[in-house]
């Protein structure tokens, strides 16, 4: 067997973690590691606060104003994260961002009108955040909202 220094060690086992790293997230995303999702958060001009409600100025939010899009928003009001789908025209859905699962956010597809688990996308969920299949084992959290001249005003708990 062939002596291998030190430094070429430490180099091919950095090389070895960047390449699994790599092809790990290329087969099963990076929210299998980092349970974020791909979903963009809202841009901070676009959202205020009133009492128990956010407010979404959609004007001020490009990627909602198109069905089919979703952002996320977390933030010092609304720790926990939530998930706003726009799933037809002025039509919105809103769930708690985090999988039940294991924690990795969730991501609105579209295609299949569901909530998927970022990170493998095993669990699914419905428009309404019941749970449709496992490993998750309860519902996501759904939020009320309603839509009136152009502002999504999302009802909140008191946090």
């Amino acid at each position: 067997m062939q002596e291998m220094k030190r430094r070429e060690f430490l180099k091919t086992g950095a090389t070895t973690v960047i390449v699994a790293s790599t092809c790990l997230c290329g087969l099963n995303g990076c929210a299998t590691f980092t349970k974020v999702g791909d979903t963009l958060s809202i841009k901070p001009e676009a959202l205020t606060r009133k009492d128990h409600e956010l407010l979404i100025d959609l004007s001020k939010e490009p990627v909602l104003r198109q069905v089919g899009n979703a952002v996320k928003i977390k933030n010092e009001w609304i720790p926990q994260g939530v998930i706003i789908a726009h799933t037809e025209e002025n039509t919105y859905h809103i769930v708690s961002l985090s999988c039940t699962h294991r924690g990795a956010e969730v991501e609105y597809d579209h295609q299949n009108r569901r909530f998927v688990c970022a990170s493998l996308g095993s669990s699914k969920y419905s428009l309404e955040g019941q749970l449709m299949k496992g490993p998750a084992k309860k519902s996501l959290q759904p939020f009320t909202a309603t839509l009136q001249d152009g502002i999504l005003s999302i009802k909140i708990t008191k946090s």
